[in-house]
């Protein structure tokens, strides 16, 4: 049938309005179900803020993914590689060094002398050389000697350092034949050792050659080895170097005269203490390590020379309270106060004492007398003290014998309360209190000699 234009297309209106009212509907519909039937529904029904695992192409997701790279441990710079050759001569040398201070320790020689004969690392084989010097023992000595003929110049050297640190009559042979070596470090260290042996040959080779040498570790290290000697002539020798103006060569000479142990270089070390300002806590220090009568009673007099100044009361009374020098000290004040043997007028007199001089008071005799002192008559007891000899050839350091009061001054160095009273069991300390409490200093408060 035909239809007329007109017709036509009001009929194609008619049914295209009638497709429009069906096809809206229609196209929600597959809206609803397209996220479980289509793929590109589903990708667009996603929300942008959650993730997915079908196609998801966010950015965000691609940054994660960047962070994570940077911090994987695969894309962190390599610590250099090291061979097997060189990680196996640190783990020897590491181990070796170990076993070495490990035998120092025990005193296992047997340990030490065959590191020292065949361990593959020089260092190794060196330490040995040192930690028997420092060990000071004669098993070690015949050790080093062996170390001395085989062994190469790092070895030897240290091996010089440790016979030195034993100073042997032994090893004199070896000392002569290191102080002609060309290496350094073997000449000082055999200079050092012949001091050591006391043996009149290497002093000589002291005077002749340490003292005149160029090298002023070598003029050193005979200084100091002549203290060991105690010879009376060597005093001089040190109190020319004591009055140098090289100061290392000053204090060689300090720590000679504390070697030397005697009442003269104990006197003259006292004697310095007044002008070499520099070498006043050197001086103080060699007086301590001394441990003798002639050591406390310089000490002695030097806090009673500088009772003035609190500084150096100090620095004395805490080397007094070192040695453990506690008790009553006195110190002579009139000159020519006769020393006698028996406490009374007229007993026999062993010698007279000096102004200044220093003794320890030992007892007090319970019987008061009356003398005529300066016109004057004063009523004392008589303190049985302990000095110094005065004779160079006496057997003793001291002699005792009885003073009368008046002519002394009497200084008692006491322990302080904190160590007399026993310490109370309580709790531990805090591990965290790493900073202890300092020392005690010991009173020294002088007394009047009259009770």
């Amino acid at each position: 049938m035909f239809l007329g234009p007109k017709l036509a297309f009001q009929f194609i209106r008619m049914f295209a309005r009638l497709n429009y009212r069906f096809l809206l509907p229609g196209l929600f519909l597959l809206s609803s179900f397209g996220v479980w039937f289509s793929p590109v529904f589903a990708q667009a029904a996603d929300d942008p803020g959650t993730s997915s695992d079908v196609g998801n192409n966010s950015t965000d997701n691609s940054d994660n993914n960047v962070e994570e790279s940077d911090e994987n441990p695969k894309n962190k710079p390599k610590k250099p590689v090291v061979d097997p050759e060189t990680k196996r001569y640190n783990d020897l040398l590491k181990t070796g060094l170990l076993k070495v201070f490990e035998g120092e320790a025990t005193f296992n020689y047997a340990r030490l002398e065959k590191f020292g004969a065949t361990h593959p690392i020089p260092r190794v084989r060196a330490a040995v050389a040192l930690a028997l010097g420092r060990m000071g023992r004669p098993a070690g000595i015949k050790i080093l000697h062996r170390m001395i003929e085989r062994d190469g110049e790092w070895v030897r050297q240290a091996a010089y350092k440790g016979l030195a640190d034993i100073g042997s009559k032994t090893s004199l042979e070896y000392f002569y034949v290191g102080a002609k070596s060309s290496d350094r470090e073997i000449r000082i260290a055999s200079f050092r050792g012949m001091g050591k042996t006391r043996d009149p040959g290497a002093r000589e080779v002291l005077l002749k050659k340490g003292l005149k040498s160029d090298d002023k570790e070598i003029v050193k290290a005979s200084i100091l080895g002549l203290g060991y000697y105690q010879v009376p002539e060597d005093i001089r020798t040190f109190i020319d170097y004591l009055n140098s103006n090289d100061e290392e060569l000053q204090k060689a000479s300090v720590e000679a005269l504390g070697r030397h142990k005697t009442r003269t270089s104990m006197k003259i070390l006292e004697d310095s203490f007044k002008d070499k300002v520099n070498l006043r806590n050197q001086i103080l220090d060699t007086l301590t390590e001394q441990k003798n009568s002639f050591a406390i009673f310089a000490l002695l007099r030097i806090l009673d020379a500088n009772s003035g100044s609190p500084d150096i009361v100090n620095e004395i009374s805490a080397r007094l309270y070192k040695l453990k020098a506690v008790g009553k000290y006195m110190t002579v004040i009139a000159d020519n106060t006769p020393l006698l043997k028996e406490p009374y007028v007229g007993a026999p007199k062993i010698r007279d004492l000096e102004v200044g001089e220093v003794g320890k008071v030992v007892t007090k005799n319970s019987v008061a007398y009356i003398l005529p002192v300066d016109g004057q008559r004063i009523e004392d007891f008589y303190f049985k003290v302990l000095v110094n000899t005065k004779y160079k050839d006496a057997f003793t350091e001291t002699v005792q014998g009885w003073v009368f009061g008046k002519y002394i001054q009497i200084r008692t160095i006491s322990i302080p309360k904190e160590e007399k009273e026993p310490k109370k069991k309580g709790k531990k300390p805090s591990i965290l209190d790493d900073m202890g409490p300092s020392e005690p200093e010991p009173s020294t408060q002088p007394e009047e000699s009259n009770p």
